[in-house]
């Protein structure tokens, strides 16, 4: 397991991964402790197809397509199937891209 925070545009922004034998699993909070939120779960390209697959789990619409496009970087960045648990008091596309940067930084480089 690791845990780290990161400064954003709505403040202080914690994410802890767990490292599972099959996958990884990783929550996101702006809060003290993690929460249960918008979730998807991603599996990375196979098998014919060039893109990640993956289905949103307590979300819809906008917020769906956000969390999804999340977990299915995560997935092509790590070759793992990669569940994301967001639990921020506000999600746009923004702050989606602030996510996506910050977790980027910590899978690839």
């Amino acid at each position: 397991m690791s845990e780290f925070s990161s400064e954003t545009s709505i403040g202080t922004v914690r994410v802890r991964i767990l490292n599972l034998e099959n996958g990884l699993i990783i929550l996101i909070s702006d809060k003290e402790r993690f929460r249960l939120g918008l979730s998807a779960v991603a599996i990375p390209p196979g098998q014919g197809s060039t893109e990640p697959t993956s289905t949103g789990l307590f979300s819809t619409g906008l917020d769906n397509a956000l969390v999804r496009t999340v977990a299915e970087r995560v997935a092509s960045w790590t070759n793992r199937t990669c569940m994301i648990v967001i639990g921020l008091t506000q999600m746009n596309r923004e702050i989606m891209l602030e996510i996506v940067f910050l977790l980027r930084n910590h899978f690839v480089t």
